[in-house]
Order: structure tokens, then sequence, then C-alpha cells
């Protein structure tokens, strides 16, 4: 018998399993591709920049405003173009992404170009 059609009756025995819902692929794409950025802190701005030290968004701390700045072209446009997602769209996901990966939920989501 197929190993991936045993595990996937044993799976299926356990009712937990029903309750759990798939990853939507904008998430996934999140997750796969930016969840362990590194955090740097120049002055008062904080940058989490990926392997090659680019900036994947940043903000900064000491300000009054909460906005929290996201790569255009890196994270934006992808969601835009590739996923169909409209602003409002992307700043709701960027946003549960941001709370989730990082505990930023204090801030809100806009474009930035680098």
């Amino acid at each position: 018998m197929n190993i991936r059609k045993i595990i996937k009756e044993e799976i299926s025995d356990f009712g937990w399993a029903e309750d759990i819902e798939p990853m939507k692929p904008e998430m996934e794409f999140l997750k796969d591709n930016f969840d362990n950025l590194q955090k740097v802190i120049k002055g008062d701005d904080v940058y989490y920049v990926d392997e090659e030290q680019k900036p994947i968004f940043m903000y900064y701390q000491n300000s009054a405003s909460r906005f929290l700045y996201v790569n255009y072209v890196r994270i934006w446009f992808i969601l835009e173009k590739d996923f169909g997602l409209k602003t409002s769209e992307i700043e709701d996901l960027v946003k549960e992404w941001l709370d989730e990966t990082y505990n930023l939920s204090e801030f809100i989501p806009i474009i930035r170009i680098y």
C-alpha cells in the first residue's frame, strides 16, 4: 500500500483534522519567504532584513505614527499581481502575518519603494 494513502487514512480518523483550516497561499508565500528576517536597529529606524541585508519592511520606533513600511517589489507587488489581492486585502494579510510572526500587531502596513 502507498505510504501517502496510509498516512491520509490515519489522519482522517482524527476529528481534530477537520478543524484545521488550510493556509491561504498568500500567507504561505509570506511565511515561506519572510519568516526568518533579522531585526536591525539604526538610530530610530528599525529594519527587518533578509539574508542579503536587503530591507523587507521598516518602521520608526519613536514616532507617533504607527505605520510600517512594506517593500513594494518584494512583497506588495507580488501579492497584488500574482495573487490578485486588492490594497485593503494586502494590508489585512500583512497585518495578520506581522502579528503572528513578529508580534507587530500595533502597526499599519503601507507601501514603501526601496
